[in-house]
């Protein structure tokens, strides 16, 4: 029966995802969604890997989407077939950026962000991935701290943009360099996700909250809140 129902849904060329759930499965169906509705080229950049679950689940929901733009090609509409054309060549490049190290130190005073916490090895991650089957050369890690590792991502993406930036790396400071180094491949319509906009009791003189706040002061870019996720999680659009 399962079989059967699949066939149904694929001959009517659905998307069956996760748009009405509101933890971090449905944040990135939906912002999947939105990338390959819009036809926006990029690549999704992750400050902050922990485990590799994000990584994993947003690869998941890229192979969603990718498999209904390749399914518009059988369309016997000619407008569907000449979109899903202009857009199947490109094929999105996942990046992780962390410490592989735990939390570095910091002044948050806040019992989840202490020193350490959250520690996971990159070999792990990596071989976590290519079990779901993103390895190389989709997938890139970057050992270090963000502002250590800028010059091998821009290096990497030379001549690319981001389509999906998500922010999982709770504190201010590293909030503050993962916008920094990631600002040049922000192009208009660019999906920003801040895992922990509302952590602190959304007190804008704290985490992320403060960090995209003094961003969106010192630079011309422009954003417009897109949707809330989760708990503690806001997602935001660059339109100017």
């Amino acid at each position: 029966m399962k079989k059967l129902i699949g066939k149904f849904f694929d001959g009517k060329q659905f998307v069956r995802g996760n748009v009405h759930r509101n933890d971090k499965a449905g944040v990135l169906s939906r912002s999947w969604g939105y990338v390959y509705s819009n036809f926006l080229p990029g690549d999704y950049l992750e400050f902050g890997v922990y485990k590799g679950d994000s990584l994993i689940e947003s690869f998941r929901n890229y192979r969603v989407f990718r498999s209904w733009i390749d399914g518009q090609l059988k369309s016997p509409e000619a407008w569907r077939v000449k979109s899903a054309q202009s857009f199947i060549d490109h094929v999105s490049c996942f990046r992780g950026l962390d410490t592989f190290a735990g939390m570095p130190d910091n002044q948050e005073a806040h019992p989840d962000f202490i020193k350490g916490n959250f520690l996971a090895a990159e070999e792990d991650v990596r071989a976590r991935c290519e079990s779901h089957g993103l390895g190389s050369p989709q997938l890139t890690l970057y050992k270090g701290l963000f502002s250590d590792t800028k010059d091998r991502l821009s290096s990497d993406m030379t001549g690319r943009k981001a389509a999906i930036i998500h922010f999982d790396c709770d504190l201010y400071g590293s909030t503050r360099d993962a916008l920094e180094v990631s600002k040049p491949w922000m192009q208009i319509g660019t999906i920003l996700l801040f895992d922990d906009y509302n952590a602190f009791n959304a007190d804008q003189s704290k985490g992320q909250r403060r960090a995209f706040r003094e961003f969106c002061a010192d630079n011309a870019q422009q954003f417009e809140p897109w949707q809330s996720y989760y708990y503690l999680g806001q997602a935001f659009l660059r339109v100017g």
